[in-house]
């Protein structure tokens, strides 16, 4: 299953996970955010304009890596430092399958009659 995050949940998710007196931890947070959104941009126009390209000069055509991919590494990369560095407090993750007795088992005997 393949789902886009959106951009205001991952900012909310994120806000929620630090400590909000802290205007550095902020400030790391809306950096994060304003890399995840160059690097959707590049994305798009690598899925646009191809991983290779094709470059014409005079009677030389040669095909050669998009640079929008070496940009989408830095970025990836300085997400990841920006990412470690982000003082997250505890979270706890909601257990979804809590008064769901089933889970994903297959059915039980007595549900069978």
């Amino acid at each position: 299953m393949s789902r886009i995050v959106k951009i205001s949940d991952m900012e909310s998710q994120l806000m929620s996970r630090i400590n909000r007196a802290d205007l550095i931890e902020i400030d790391k947070v809306m950096r994060y955010i304003a890399i995840v959104k160059q690097i959707r941009k590049l994305q798009t126009a690598i899925n646009k304009g191809g991983v290779m390209t094709t470059t014409i000069n005079g009677n030389q055509e040669f095909t050669k890596a998009n640079p929008a991919i070496n940009e989408l590494n830095k970025l990836t990369k300085t997400l990841i430092i920006l990412e470690n560095s982000i003082k997250f407090e505890t979270f706890t993750v909601p257990d979804k399958t809590k008064g769901n007795e089933k889970g994903n088992d297959g059915p039980k005997v007595s549900d069978l009659y």
